[in-house]
C-alpha cells in the first residue's frame, strides 16, 4: 500500500524536485570529463581512468565501452552543441566500424586494443545490443547514413545468428556463431530492447518497432515471474530461472531499468498494458530494494523478496533515480518524490566526487572510502548510466 502523503507534497510540481540547472551542469561536467579523458585522435575510447581522470594500465576497448561512449558523446553534443563532442562521436563511430567489425563472419568482435588489434573475437549479444544503441545515437546526431545502416545490419545479424530455438538471445558465441558460451540472462535482451527503441528513433522503421514489441512480449510472456512480480536475472538452457544454489538472483537495479523502458515504450505508442508491468516492477523494487534510512537502493535480491544489504553500486542508483523522476513526473506518482529527494541527496553525498567530479563506483559504509575512490572509469563504468539519468531529468524538466 502506498503511503498517504500531505496534500502540499501531492500537489508539488516536478520543478520543486528537479533542479534543471543543477542537472544541466552535472550532465555537462560528466560528458566533458569523458570527452577530455577518454577520446583519442584515432577514435579509440580509453575506458580505464583513475580518480583524477588519468588513463591507467593497459587500455582495452570492448563493444560496451566503445559504444556506451558514443552515447555519452552524443548526449554531450545534444546539451552543449560543442563541436568537440561531434568530432569525438564521429571518430569513435568510425573506429568501431574499422576495427570491431568482423569482415569474415559478420557481427562484431568483443574487444580490441587501442591500435585496433583484435583481442577477443567472440560474439557477445550484450555487446551487439550496444552497437545498435551507440550507432543509432551516432546516426541521429550526425545524420550519417553509414552509422544508421550499420545499426540495421547488426540487428539483422543478431536475428540470423544470435537467436536460439526458444526465440530468445544467446549470451555469447564463438566467432563463427556456432558454439554458445555463457549463461542465459535477461540482461542482453533488456539492452537490446533499449537499443531497438533507439534504432526506431534513428530510422522510424515500423519493422524495428514491431521487433521491439515482439521481443518484450516474449520476455514478459515467458520469463516474468507473475506471482512474485519480478524478472529474474539468470536462466538455465531451457530458460528456467536458475535456483539460488546455482547463482540465481535478482538484479534489483534492472527492475527499475525495465520500469523506465516500459513506460518510455508506452510514450512511443506501445500498449498501455506495458505501463502496468512497469508500475509493478517499480513497486516491487521500492518494496525490496529501497533503503528508506540512508536513501538509494541495494543491488541484489533473492526470490523471497529480500535484499542483500551490501555495497550499493553506482549504476543502480542512476537507474533508480531515473525511474523515480520519470514516474513521478509523467505517471503522476507523487509518492515517489520523497524517496527521490532523499536518494538524490544520498548520491550527492556518497557517489559524486567533490574534488575531481564524476561518480565513484560503489558505496559501502563498512569499507574504507579509499577503496571506492580508486578509479573513475573501466570497460563497464563509462558514463552511460549517469548521463542517461541526467538527460532524462532535463527532458522531464522541459515537459512539466
Amino acid at each position: 500500500m502506498r503511503a498517504v502523503l500531505p496534500i502540499a507534497l501531492l500537489l508539488a510540481p516536478a520543478g520543486a524536485h528537479i533542479d534543471r540547472e543543477w542537472f544541466r551542469q552535472a550532465l555537462i561536467g560528466e560528458t566533458a570529463h569523458w570527452r577530455d579523458a577518454a577520446a583519442t585522435p584515432s577514435g579509440f575510447f580509453q575506458p580505464s581512468l583513475d580518480r583524477q581522470w588519468r588513463p591507467v594500465g593497459e587500455q582495452t576497448g570492448t563493444l560496451v565501452s566503445q559504444c556506451r561512449l558514443l552515447f555519452v558523446m552524443a548526449t554531450g553534443y545534444r546539451v552543449t552543441r560543442e563541436p568537440g563532442y561531434l568530432a569525438a562521436l564521429s571518430q569513435g563511430a568510425d573506429f568501431l566500424l574499422a576495427h570491431f567489425r568482423d569482415p569474415e563472419y559478420g557481427g562484431w568482435f568483443w574487444s580490441v586494443s587501442p591500435q585496433g588489434k583484435v583481442l577477443d573475437a567472440s560474439k557477445d549479444s550484450y555487446g551487439h545490443a550496444f552497437v545498435i544503441f551507440g550507432l543509432s545515437h551516432a546516426a541521429e546526431v550526425t545524420g550519417q547514413e553509414r552509422y544508421r545502416q550499420a545499426a540495421l545490419e547488426t540487428w539483422a545479424e543478431m536475428k540470423a545468428h544470435l537467436r536460439d530455438r526458444a526465440g530468445f538471445i544467446k549470451p555469447r558465441t564463438t566467432r563463427d556463431f556456432n558454439q554458445v558460451r555463457g549463461t542465459n540472462s535477461q540482461n542482453p535482451m533488456m539492452h537490446l530492447f533499449e537499443a531497438l527503441l533507439a534504432l526506431h528513433d534513428a530510422t522510424r522503421s515500423r519493422a524495428v518497432l514491431q521487433d521491439a514489441h515482439a521481443l518484450v512480449d516474449a520476455i514478459f510472456g515467458k520469463l516474468f515471474e507473475v506471482r512474485g512480480g519480478y524478472l529474474p536475472e539468470l536462466y538455465d538452457a531451457d530458460w528456467k530461472p536458475l535456483p539460488a544454489a546455482q547463482r540465481g538472483y535478482l538484479e534489483l537495479g534492472h527492475q527499475f531499468e525495465w520500469a523506465f523502458l516500459l513506460s518510455h515504450a508506452v510514450e512511443k505508442g506501445f500498449p498501455r498494458r506495458y505501463l502496468a508491468l512497469g508500475q509493478g516492477l517499480l513497486d516491487y523494487g521500492m518494496k525490496v530494494a529501497y533503503d528508506p534510512e540512508a536513501g538509494g537502493i541495494f543491488s541484489r535480491g533473492d526470490y523471497q523478496g529480500g535484499a542483500v544489504r551490501g555495497p550499493k553500486g553506482w549504476w543502480e542508483q542512476a537507474e533508480f533515480l531515473r525511474a523515480l523522476m520519470h514516474y513521478a513526473t509523467l505517471r503522476k506518482r507523487a509518492d515517489l518524490w520523497a524517496p527521490f529527494d532523499r536518494s538524490l541527496e544520498f548520491v550527492k553525498r556518497q557517489f559524486i566526487d567533490p574534488d575531481y567530479g564524476g561518480w565513484y563506483g560503489s558505496y559501502d559504509p563498512k569499507t574504507p572510502t579509499e577503496g571506492r575512490r580508486a578509479y573513475k572509469g573501466s570497460v563497464w563504468m563509462v558514463g552511460y548510466h549517469v548521463s542517461g539519468m541526467y538527460a532524462e531529468a532535463l527532458r522531464l524538466s522541459r515537459r512539466r
